[in-house]
């Protein structure tokens, strides 16, 4: 009984010191808005693929992100709640994560209509959320994210 008790709690050690360096990979991980790209329109709604640039600054150890859930905000408008699936991000390396957006013609107002139909206009466009990463057995750690980008919307 000592012996399986022994075993249980060095398997539980070792799971748990694997989960504390996964959290700091994921604390060390840089995120960066790279483009908010405008894909399709119609009368009632804008479709756009929003690519998020991860990036794990840990040389020897991948990142493990469990989920992304966040919003993105035009000139501090919000136009849609953003989604990422789980993924790993290897080590010193960026990964380029897309999430694709249906944003309905009502969450546009005048005025940021108004800056997309003068051509010149630069849009001020921002995501925050929180994104979760696995913690100690299964447990679900949250970190938050706040990105954004000024340019223009073409």
């Amino acid at each position: 009984m000592k012996k399986l008790f022994l075993f249980l709690m060095t398997a539980l050690f070792l799971t748990a010191c694997a989960s504390v360096d996964e959290t700091e990979n994921m604390a060390n991980c840089k995120f960066a808005l790279r483009s908010v790209e405008l894909t399709n329109y119609n009368l009632t709604s804008f479709d756009f693929d929003v690519i998020i640039a991860i990036t794990n600054m840990n040389r020897k150890d991948a990142a493990s992100l469990k989920r992304f859930e966040g919003e993105l905000t035009a000139n501090e408008t919000k136009m849609a709640d953003v989604k990422l699936d789980e993924m790993t991000i290897e080590p010193n390396s960026t990964k380029n994560a897309k999430a694709k957006l249906n944003v309905p013609m009502t969450a546009f107002n005048s005025k940021l209509l108004g800056l997309i139909s003068m051509g010149s206009a630069t849009l001020d466009y921002h995501l925050t959320g929180t994104m979760y990463f696995e913690g100690p057995m299964g447990s679900e750690i949250p970190v938050p994210v706040d990105i954004g980008r000024i340019g223009s919307y073409n």
